[in-house]
């Protein structure tokens, strides 16, 4: 569709909102998003503000069957958050605790609505449109198509260059690492670790480098300076040493003691002239690293289009759940999402059915007066993960499901579940279905291995 530039009265909550239940209106909503969201909203409103709506990021808006409104697919919290300050009298209509409406109320006072109207927003042609690109922004990395959180490495960088992300960086480009060592060093690499041992003199003066203004410099050949640095840097990716093994002063200098001659550089080859390790490039060393390997190239995936990733296969042995399976399988998340919410619901109960009786559980409880009832699907699931715990399973695979039984507004929650089946108005979208499975196939896995 097109760019809009709207105004704050002419955008409406949507209230199908996967933050909350489904909401009946707009006060509603907002009641909803306030009890959901607490002090964060509050926080919100006071940056809108001070600060005005982020310049990096659009409002996604779906035309309202209200002449000339929208409908808010992705913003709900900065639009709530803006509609409250421009109209603080909402404020004392909504329930929330009274610390919380000061703070709104005061934080009206210094808003002007000049700042952030007409609001940055981007119009779809329906839901299914929006969806996609809501997934792609709230339900993690995507292999790369979603936002992809940054790493310690790179929260250094921006906030400023100490001595470890130097060492770092001077291994990434010079030290020839590989592929793999690389993907580490781009993950969680241990920076604090690196950065604790570059603080200490002693390991310093052993390894031939000095701390010159917050630049690590040394006076070494670049062949002699890259190898310790290439050695820890290794290390401490390939977790061969952690930050246990790394605290004191003595395990460190224990720690540089263990370098092979390979790994030592020869201290009787310093020129005399300290040099910032920032400064070398690759025309400074003598020989050249040995290229590293070039690992294959993978076939790129597709997009997501069912809730069933293809990678995942499930040993089921009972036919009628075997059939759902493949029917969750192949049908299309973008024309079947009524169909595949049916099916996800009715699938997980006869799973959890299935492998209780197996187990000895019975599905069934006494209830007061000699009567038989049927155990609650909730409480068959909290059993089933208790007695997978039992037999040697680890309690945290199952935290996605188990986040499910307690928060209503959970991807897996069995009340969405339910909703799925027996709520008329309540339409499931394709970003939740993928996120609830995912959230779930863990669980799965254990009961179909």
């Amino acid at each position: 569709m097109a760019a809009k530039s709207l105004k704050i009265d002419s955008l409406e909550l949507d209230l199908e909102n996967p933050r909350i239940t489904l909401a009946s209106d707009q006060r509603d909503a907002m009641q909803k998003i306030i009890k959901e969201q607490k002090v964060k909203l509050i926080n919100l409103a006071e940056s809108i503000a001070d600060k005005g709506l982020s310049p990096m990021d659009r409002c996604l808006v779906l035309r309202s069957p209200s002449d000339g409104r929208f409908i808010v697919l992705e913003g709900n919290r900065r639009i709530l958050a803006a509609k409250l300050l421009k109209n603080p009298s909402l404020v004392d209509s909504l329930e929330m605790p009274e610390g919380h409406k000061k703070r709104l109320q005061k934080a009206a006072l210094t808003f002007d609505p000049k700042k952030i109207e007409p609001v940055d927003c981007y119009e779809v042609a329906d839901r299914a449109e929006g969806v996609e690109w809501i997934r792609r922004r709230h339900t993690g990395e995507d292999e790369g198509r979603g936002i992809i959180p940054w790493s310690a490495v790179a929260t250094a960088r921006f906030r400023g260059r100490d001595a470890a992300l130097q060492a770092l960086d001077f291994v990434g480009q010079h030290g020839g690492i590989t592929e793999e060592q690389a993907d580490l060093i781009a993950g969680k690499f241990p920076l604090t670790t690196l950065d604790r041992l570059l603080s200490t003199p002693a390991v310093r003066k052993s390894l031939g480098f000095e701390l010159v203004d917050g630049k690590l410099e040394t006076e070494l050949p670049p062949e002699e300076a890259m190898k310790p640095l290439r050695r820890i840097v290794v290390d401490l990716a390939e977790k061969k040493k952690t930050v246990s093994d790394l605290k004191s002063k003595d395990q460190q200098i224990a720690y540089i003691n263990e370098f092979k001659a390979s790994d030592r550089p020869n201290l009787s080859l310093k020129t005399g002239k300290l040099k910032p390790v920032e400064k070398i490039s690759q025309k400074d060393f003598t020989a050249k690293p040995a290229p590293a390997p070039k690992k294959p190239k993978q076939p790129k995936a597709g997009p997501r289009t069912t809730v069933v990733p293809k990678s995942c296969k499930l040993n089921i042995t009972t036919a009628k759940i075997e059939k759902i399976y493949g029917e969750l399988r192949i049908l299309q998340l973008a024309k079947h999402v009524h169909a595949i919410g049916v099916l996800l619901r009715v699938f997980l109960e006869m799973s959890v059915d299935d492998y209780l009786t197996k187990a000895g559980v019975p599905l069934t409880f006494q209830a007061k007066g000699g009567h038989t009832g049927d155990k609650k699907l909730a409480v068959k699931v909290e059993e089933a993960i208790d007695h997978m715990v039992a037999n040697g399973a680890t309690k945290k695979d199952f935290k996605g499901v188990l986040a499910g039984l307690k928060d209503d507004h959970h991807p897996f929650a069995i009340d969405t579940l339910h909703a799925y089946i027996h709520n008329r108005f309540f339409t499931p979208t394709e970003g939740n279905l993928v996120t609830g499975w995912d959230n779930a196939q863990r669980f799965f896995e254990t009961i179909w291995p």
